[in-house]
């Protein structure tokens, strides 16, 4: 059974005010890595009330701030993007779709065995870019 957004605000010590809740909802619904803007254009009418760009970003910090959810960047310079899955995983990126998929963490074993003497590592992820050939 999955936890619904507002326990999940509950649990991280975020007070779920109905805008935190449905844009929370939203992410923990989806797997597409969304842009702010994107999460704007999702739940935009899913209140009485519209929600603002600045609502939506406001939230959006204080869900990466209190863990419930992560950034993630797959270009240099690129927009940010939100991922409820804040479990270790890795990202694939299709360059024929711009589709970013996760990648289990533990698919990618052996990169910190081999660094090791070398650098003393905190926390590592990777983001593999190409063509999705299963279609699924």
């Amino acid at each position: 059974m999955r936890i619904s957004a507002e326990e999940m605000l509950n649990l991280r010590g975020v007070r779920p005010t109905p805008q935190r809740v449905v844009i929370t909802e939203y992410l923990l619904n989806t797997e597409c890595h969304p842009t702010a803007e994107q999460v704007l254009d999702a739940v935009a009418n899913a209140l009485p009330v519209p929600l603002s760009k600045a609502t939506v970003y406001n939230t959006l910090n204080t869900l990466v701030e209190s863990g419930v959810i992560q950034e993630v960047y797959t270009e240099p310079g690129g927009c940010a993007r939100y991922d409820a899955n804040v479990t270790r995983h890795h990202h694939f990126v299709d360059t024929r779709n711009g589709r970013i998929y996760d990648i289990p963490f533990e698919a990618i074993p052996t990169l910190e065995k081999s660094l090791e003497g070398k650098f003393k590592i905190n926390n590592y992820t990777v983001t593999f870019y190409g063509e999705r050939v299963d279609d699924a």
